[in-house]
């Protein structure tokens, strides 16, 4: 997977209105392929989302996602095409920093904005630097995180090879010591 993402939707949070804002999304066959691609897989033969975005404060945003999507993986043992459904409903939290709150009025930000802390609960907002908010990307965060990691075709078990005998190890000493033993 590299770091550009195959499609993307684009939404400025001062222009959300008190009922929110709805976005539909259905890839065309071109993205979906290049989503396949990104993602490390074999197709994307269907996506369908909905991301529903609401204001929960004045600087935080409520993200709802549902995607339904058919892939087709490569099975890890056979490497035969491995077809799946998957359906996923998630949402997120965003919180609008400071400066970009400020940039929101008009106003700069008297002194320099402090330092980003990372914060790794799984609950906490994820803090925004702007008010232009990618759509696309937690819904393709969420299909890649719910793909299978190691996808089997039904009834294939993995069967490890069977070790040869060891064979005397190939070096000039082993030579020398046949030779000392005849």
């Amino acid at each position: 997977m590299n770091d550009k993402a195959p499609i993307s939707s684009t939404y400025d949070l001062q222009k959300l209105s008190e009922k929110g804002f709805e976005l539909a999304l259905k890839p065309t066959a071109a993205e979906r392929s290049e989503i396949a691609a990104w993602l490390g897989i074999e197709a994307v033969e269907r996506l369908e989302a909905v991301v529903k975005l609401t204001r929960a404060a004045s600087d935080r945003y409520l993200y709802r996602g549902h995607f339904d999507a058919d892939v087709v993986q490569a099975c890890v043992v056979t490497l035969e095409p491995v077809p799946a459904h998957l359906a996923e409903d998630f949402e997120r939290t965003f919180h609008l920093a400071p400066i970009a709150r400020g940039a929101r009025h008009g106003r700069k930000p008297s002194a320099a904005p402090p330092p980003p802390s990372v914060d790794l609960d799984e609950d906490a907002p994820e803090m925004l630097e702007s008010s232009i908010v990618d759509l696309a990307a937690p819904l393709l965060e969420e299909l890649s995180l719910s793909l299978d990691p190691y996808p089997r075709k039904a009834g294939v078990q993995f069967a490890p090879p069977e070790e040869a005998p060891a064979e005397e190890p190939n070096n000039p000493f082993a030579v020398l010591g046949k030779l000392k033993r005849s």
